[in-house]
């Protein structure tokens, strides 16, 4: 078989998310196809085939069923070219072949289209077009003279002397009028001739250009088609449908007389494309092709949404649609499809009174003390933070903020990453945001949004890759040194031995930081299947260590969760599994464990992220310090989209059991998918934000309610919901003064409920804050903590302290934090205002680098200090 295409179907298979995508698992290898051409392989859920001039390509569902009754790659079709991609109207799918196309919705099933036919549809503008789509094969004429296809609104038939031609009259279903009245003058006068409806005529019955008929009367019209037969329209639904353009318009004609809505409220017309609903409170308005698809599945009138008031839309990109309703908006672009977000519609000043959703439901007045409260901060920094990292410098400590430079007009999914970044750091001091210096070969500082980071023993931050679309730019590496004018400095260090996007790194216990995964740039291959280590003492980085135990993630090799364990492995969790790298061998464990099953199962990692932390790790523990992880949320059943539902599941680890395996514990309260989880110096954990429903950029429905997770219950509760919504590329990090603060969600890579990059701050004091409680106070603690040591600082009332806390510096993005570490000391003593604790044993238990040291009393935590550890 040929090397390169079991190698080209493994890497497409990868790239579409391996087990956990849309394929599923694999049944058989690769296999020669029968034609001896190509190869192929199946999955439990579609298959791949490879030929060395068309490449590597999936089929799946209703099309791979098409394309098999026609002979797969040796019938009329041939060999696949692309993968099954959503049509530009958002309503179907298709795949194309060697010789034709297979294109399916809903409605229509899955129909192959071929030769002249498809050519003469194609310059009709595919689906899009007067025909619309497919719903039938090619098909021989009944007097075998030529060939045709039916489509929703007619029919192409082809002859050997005559070509292929369009006919506009063949229906897709019997005419809505099956009583026989086909005339304007006999439906009429079935609806009461003058006396009637729409009273006396006035004028006579005239042509419409495509063919059609009407005759307008005193209070309404009637209008005929070949395909629709006679229907009237009158009142407030005429008066829309004349302003849309009538039978020109998107609508077409009618295919039914007014009629009365099944809750008695409103009336509505159908037409060929969409239909007219109207209320007296809402007037009549126009709903049609994906937006009305949905809101007819939903229910229409009846659904939650209600009954719309307004017309179709563009959005302000221009590349989407949106549809208000009384409860709601349903949106629909190429990308996502349709999907509505429920709340109060309002019309924004701030956007040229743009259309938004306000979806944060009335939350009653939550109690501080029970459930913390969240206040937005009056100030910010003015770019979104979609990677932040807490900056041990001043009292209240600094946050680095990395974004992308965001070009005005540049519009939702611009298929090509900004060349340059954008950094900022914020003075919780001053309250003031500085622009750190950059020092490499641009002269400025690159896009490394969507890159991985994690802090150096020696306290700067190292970023390492970049956003996809710059095969060098994504094999960069960067550090970031705190402190000085700008807040710090920007300083490129060398590059890796292949491109990272979406990696993650972790500090290791010697202080250097281990990249592993990711995603390469093409023509390498999607996985990055190696780790890389940097070292800051000499500044470079060492060969690329392959990692084939990754190749168990599939697909979900992107932003794996990553924890330095006290037992000496590394921790790698990717979908639904993990493994464990042994590091002072860099040799992987042979075991896998899988996360445990269920109904809809699918990866927590990216882009069906959740999240995960490590448990606080305590010295009283059994064995010491044992560990325990958790994963929280993510994303939804396969196939998944943007309205999928999130899951609320979560797992625990417990690595100091006999035999560890995944568990259940207990749900959120909330589904949501791209979460961020934030740990609390009081060993609880904190969980906001993200989606209810999607996946990455694909979430449109804020959950606001925070929750917090009690590890030693294995029990959540509600905390105070959020002002601002936070969706994806959102980030939270806790503060030296023991709250938590949010930032991010940009414009460019969400839907579009989001309008602008957010660059609001909210801050969350938890309820060990609001309770009147005094705070336990450090007079005085060294700068630098040795491992293994004694170590003493000065409070108070050192007798009154019940815990002592280290919380690592965290640097937090999508949805991940691989820096945030609890680490709890135990006290060995105390005499006046002496206390004494316990250093951690080492670099396994606590990786060198800069943490926040809180003191406790029953629960209630001191303003930290920040604290070297190494």
């Amino acid at each position: 078989m040929p090397e390169d295409g079991v190698q080209d179907i493994q890497d497409h298979y990868e790239m579409l998310g391996g087990a956990a995508g849309v394929l599923g698992r694999p049944l058989a290898d690769e296999a020669p196809t029968a034609d001896g051409i190509g190869l192929s392989r199946d999955f439990e859920h579609g298959s791949i085939y490879w030929t060395s001039t068309a490449g590597a390509h999936e089929v799946h569902g209703a099309i791979v069923g098409k394309w098999s009754e026609l002979g797969r790659e040796g019938g009329t079709l041939g060999y696949p070219l692309t993968d099954e991609l959503a049509t530009p109207d958002a309503v179907g799918r298709f795949s194309h072949f060697e010789r034709g196309s297979v294109y399916w919705t809903p409605l229509t099933g899955a129909h192959e289209v071929h030769g002249a036919i498809r050519t003469r549809w194609t310059e009709l503008n595919w689906e899009r077009g007067e025909l619309g789509y497919p719903i039938t094969d090619e098909t021989d004429l009944p007097d075998g003279t030529g060939r045709y296809n039916h489509f929703e609104r007619g029919s192409i038939a082809w002859t050997l002397g005559g070509g292929a031609h369009e006919v506009l009259d063949e229906p897709l279903f019997p005419p809505a009028d099956t009583t026989g009245v086909h005339r304007i003058d006999e439906h009429h006068a079935a609806l009461g001739g003058a006396s009637g409806l729409l009273g006396a005529p006035v004028g006579q019955e005239q042509h419409t250009p495509d063919g059609g008929r009407f005759r307008h009367y005193q209070h309404g019209s009637i209008y005929w088609s070949p395909t629709t037969g006679a229907h009237e329209v009158h009142g407030a639904i005429h008066g829309t449908w004349s302003r849309l353009d009538g039978e020109k318009s998107a609508l077409g004609y009618p295919t039914t007389d007014e009629t009365a809505t099944a809750d008695g409220v409103g009336r509505f017309n159908h037409f060929q494309r969409g239909s007219v609903f109207w209320t007296p409170k809402s007037g009549a308005h126009e709903v049609r092709g994906p937006i009305g698809w949905l809101w007819a599945q939903l229910g229409h009138e009846r659904s939650p949404l209600g009954y719309p008031i307004t017309d179709q839309e563009e959005t302000e990109h221009r590349h989407s649609q949106f549809g208000v309703f009384q409860n709601g908006i349903v949106y629909a672009d190429t990308v996502r499809g349709p999907y509505e977000v429920l709340g109060k519609p309002f019309q924004n000043p701030r956007h040229d009174h743009a259309w938004e959703v306000h979806d944060r439901p009335d939350f009653p007045p939550p109690d501080p003390a029970r459930a913390g409260e969240w206040t937005v901060a009056e100030y910010d920094a003015g770019i979104s933070g979609l990677h932040a990292a807490l900056l041990p410098t001043g009292t209240r400590g600094s946050i680095w903020y990395l974004a992308y430079h965001d070009e005005e007009g540049h519009g939702h999914h611009d298929p090509q990453p900004a060349a340059d970044g954008e950094s900022r750091v914020l003075d919780l001091d001053r309250r003031t945001a500085s622009t750190p210096a950059y020092h490499g070969p641009h002269g400025h500082l690159p896009n490394l949004f969507c890159g991985g980071h994690a802090f150096l023993g020696d306290g700067r931050l190292l970023m390492v890759g970049s956003d996809r679309g710059n095969a060098e730019r994504m094999r960069m590496l960067h550090t970031f040194t705190p402190g000085g004018p700008g807040g710090g400095t920007w300083r490129h260090v060398g590059s890796m031995a292949a491109g990272r996007w979406y990696p993650t790194a972790v500090t290791l216990p010697d202080g250097r930081v281990l990249m592993i995964a990711g995603a390469k740039m093409a023509p390498e291959g999607f996985a990055n299947t190696t780790f890389e280590v940097f070292d800051p003492a000499t500044g470079t980085v060492g060969p690329a260590m392959p990692a084939p135990a990754l190749e168990v993630f599939g697909g979900a090799v992107t932003y794996p969760f990553v924890f330095v364990l006290p037992d000496r492995r590394l921790l790698v969790h990717g979908g639904w599994r993990t493994r464990f790298l042994h590091l002072q061998t860099a040799g992987f464990d042979p075991a896998v464990l899988e996360t445990v099953p269920r109904p809809g199962r699918n990866s927590r990692t990216y882009g069906l992220e959740g999240t995960s932390v490590l448990l606080p790790l305590r010295p009283d523990s059994n064995p010491p310090h044992r560990a325990r992880v958790l994963v929280i949320g993510g994303g939804g059943a396969d196939p998944v989209g943007v309205r999928t539902p999130a899951t609320a599941t979560c797992e625990l680890l417990d690595l100091g059991e006999h035999s560890p395996a995944w568990r259940a514990t207990a749900p959120l309260a909330h589904p949501r998918v791209m979460p961020d989880a934030v740990l609390l110096p009081d060993e609880t954990v904190l969980v906001m934000s993200g989606s209810s429903r999607g996946f990455a950029d694909n979430g449109a429905n804020a959950v606001y309610e925070a929750e917090l997770f009690d590890p030693r219950t294995e029990t959540w509760t509600p905390m105070a919901p959020t002002s601002v919504p936070r969706l994806y590329h959102s980030t939270a990090l806790l503060l030296p003064d023991a709250t938590v603060m949010t930032s991010g969600t940009d414009a460019l890579w969400n839907p579009e409920t989001v309008h602008e990059a957010e660059l609001r701050l909210e801050v969350f004091r938890p309820p060990y804050l609001c309770t009147g409680r005094d705070r336990p106070v450090i007079e005085h603690a060294p700068r630098d903590m040795g491992y293994g040591t004694s170590w003493t600082l000065q409070t108070p009332d050192p007798a009154s302290i019940t815990s002592v806390a280290l919380m690592r510096n965290g640097a937090c993005t999508h949805s991940f934090n691989s820096d945030q570490r609890h680490v709890g000391l135990a006290i060995v003593g105390h005499s006046g205002s002496d206390l004494t604790v316990a250093a951690p044993p080492d670099g396994f238990v606590a990786p060198p680098g800069w943490y926040m040291l809180f003191l406790l009393r029953n629960g209630v935590p001191s303003e930290a200090r920040f604290v070297h550890v190494g």
